[in-house]
Parts: C-alpha cells; sequence; structure tokens
C-alpha cells in the first residue's frame, strides 16, 4: 500500500526553460538525504540530490537529462516544500574565525546570471564553437580530491555541442571523443580561454550573506554557489 495524497507544484526550469510538475520528498527520499549527510562526500551528496530529483519530477528531471543548473534549481525547491523554506548555515568570520549562524529563505536564493553569457564561442573567423551547459555529474568529477587536467579536459569535451567551420559542421555525438580532444588539445592559451569564459559567466545558484562579526567587527561577505552548500 502506498499513500499518493501530496501535493503537486510545478516550476519554470532555468536553462531549458522546461515546466515540469514536482512533489516534496518523503520518508523514501529522505531516508536517501540522511545517509548522504552521514557520509558526507561530495559524491555522495549530489547522488542523493539526483535521486531526489529524479523521484520528486516524476522521473522527468535528473542529471544525464538536464542541465546541472536546472537540477540545482529544482533540488532547493523541492526542499523548500517538503522540510520548510528556511536553511540555517554555520559561519565563520574571515579575520577572527569566530562562528555565527545564519537563516537564509530558499525564495531568496535565485540563478545568477551574468549578461555577456553566451553558448556561441567563437574561436576564429572560420570556427565557431556551441556548448551545452554541464550536468551535476561534471561537478562531481571536479568536486573529486584527486581531479586531474584529463578530468577538466573530460568536462569541457563533453560541453562542446557543435563545431562549425568554415566547409563544416561537426556534431560532437557523432564523432569520437579523441576527436574532440584533439581539437581541444590543438587550440592556442587565448582560444581556451575563450571556451573557459563560457563557464566562467555561465548561470549559477548563488546568494550572498553579509555579516558584521560580532567579536571583531569585521565585516563578511560570504557567498554561497555550490550546490553542496544548500544540503543541509
Amino acid at each position: 500500500m502506498k499513500l499518493n495524497n501530496f501535493p503537486i507544484f510545478e516550476i519554470t526550469l532555468p536553462i531549458s526553460k522546461e515546466i515540469v510538475k514536482f512533489r516534496p520528498f518523503v520518508m523514501k527520499e529522505e531516508k536517501i538525504l540522511l545517509m548522504a549527510s552521514e557520509s558526507a562526500t561530495t559524491e555522495d551528496i549530489l547522488n542523493a540530490i539526483n535521486a531526489v530529483v529524479y523521484n520528486c519530477s516524476f522521473e522527468k528531471v535528473n542529471c544525464d537529462t538536464h542541465a546541472m543548473v536546472d537540477v540545482q534549481y529544482l533540488y532547493l525547491n523541492i526542499r523548500g516544500k517538503s522540510v520548510g523554506e528556511e536553511m540555517e548555515f554555520g559561519l565563520l568570520c574571515g579575520q577572527c574565525q569566530t562562528s555565527k549562524n545564519a537563516k537564509v529563505n530558499i525564495n531568496d536564493v535565485h540563478v545568477q546570471e551574468n549578461e555577456k553569457h553566451t553558448k556561441i564561442v567563437k574561436i576564429t573567423d572560420d570556427v565557431i564553437v556551441t556548448m551545452r551547459y554541464p550536468k551535476l555529474k561534471h561537478l562531481e568529477l571536479l568536486s573529486k580530491e584527486d581531479s586531474e587536467i584529463d578530468d577538466i579536459y573530460s568536462v569541457i569535451a563533453d560541453c562542446i555541442e557543435k563545431i562549425q567551420t568554415q566547409d563544416e559542421l561537426y556534431i560532437t555525438d557523432d564523432m569520437e571523443k579523441t576527436e574532440v580532444d584533439e581539437f581541444i588539445d590543438s587550440l592556442t592559451g587565448p582560444q581556451f580561454a575563450t571556451l573557459k569564459y563560457f563557464f566562467d559567466t555561465m548561470p549559477v545558484i548563488s546568494h550572498t550573506i553579509d555579516f558584521v562579526c560580532e567579536k571583531c567587527s569585521t565585516e563578511n561577505k560570504i557567498r554561497l554557489d555550490d550546490i553542496v552548500n544548500f544540503f543541509v
């Protein structure tokens, strides 16, 4: 026997602009979150977030099908409808390391967008690259303590969707990974920086907390921009 009398909500995902339905998480998902919290590893936390989003979106959204920011944004809203919209954080003064608790309302956490951001990257006058947004699995890859340059290259390669030259259009899904890697290896430093600019300016979940330390009066500004920060 299974209860199905939970409320249903709708939300527009920030990247895909897709309207999806979701429900609050129940004990099944809460158990997943608690186990990940006890583990406290980034990999387990990200896997738990993905499982909760997948279950609560009626199997419509997950890290394989949607951009990382879409999954993060949906998770925050699922959490808000499940256990309340306020989250409490433990903060440290950057000067004297005195701790302070602060509360943040999920409704105040937004997707920050850069006006200069674009998915179209001009490598040369004859070569244009179209990028796609990283997924949650890419964050997991880069969050590993032993992440290496190969991991970074792998993320960049996965996020190149199309390469347009003067004569031909290349779809990376139809190419061998070695061919995409070869393309990246052939870039100059400034050309590689144009690809990196896509990641530097892409939309992110972010919230800034300003507080004055009660002990040393230092003004602190702490930016929360990692989904693991909101896993509380």
